[in-house]
């Protein structure tokens, strides 16, 4: 009977431990920003769950693969109702996620040394409110449908990336190279901001 009863307390005792573990996911402080600056946010939508596992992304190496086990999409429309943000949050897989960091950051110096018109050679780091940033981003208005591709790892699988999209003059909500980075990093800022002080991450 005691050793019953001890089996049943040790099952209970790992059962409550593992309650505490973190789990690799997508919290709801990924997808609830709301409040950017002069931007409305779109409702969340969700990587389709029959979408594949895997994804290839291009280095100078070659080929490599990047898992991605669920994902969510969020874009950030400016006055004219044209999405100036495409906020998109990827989960890997928790054994990969090391490497889908490194095979991402191949990606992006890969596409910043083969594209034109870069502000810099290297990749662009940024720091704010403790989480860094990594990308590119262009010298011109006037050419690319993206100005600027960055991503964040703020850890437990998660991958977050920021695309900021170029639109025609009428559609514009930004007047220049410089008033593109300002929104830029404004926004950034604030969505880093936001999950400092968000709770469910």
């Amino acid at each position: 009977m005691k050793s019953k009863l001890k089996i049943l307390s040790t099952f209970f005792v790992a059962t409550f431990l593992l309650s505490f573990v973190t789990k690799n996911e997508i919290g709801q402080c990924y997808i609830s920003f709301d409040n950017a600056t002069n931007l409305i946010v779109t409702d969340p939508d969700r990587l389709p769950e029959t979408s594949e596992k895997v994804r290839t992304v291009t280095t100078d190496n070659g080929e490599v693969e990047v898992t991605r086990i669920d994902g969510y999409r969020v874009l950030y429309n400016n006055e004219n109702k044209v999405p100036f943000v495409n906020l998109k949050i990827e989960l890997s897989e928790e054994k990969s996620y090391e490497k889908d960091k490194q095979n991402l950051l191949e990606n992006l110096k890969y596409v910043n040394s083969n594209s034109q018109n870069m502000e810099t050679k290297d990749l662009i780091e940024l720091e704010f409110n403790g989480c860094k940033i990594y990308g590119f981003s262009r010298t011109t208005i006037e050419k690319g449908s993206i100005l600027g591709t960055f991503v964040m790892f703020p850890g437990n699988g998660v991958t977050v990336y920021f695309y900021f999209n170029n639109m025609k003059q009428e559609f514009r909500n930004f007047e220049s190279v410089d008033d593109y980075k300002k929104q830029r990093d404004r926004f950034i800022i604030e969505y880093t901001k936001h999950l400092k002080t968000c709770k469910d991450k």
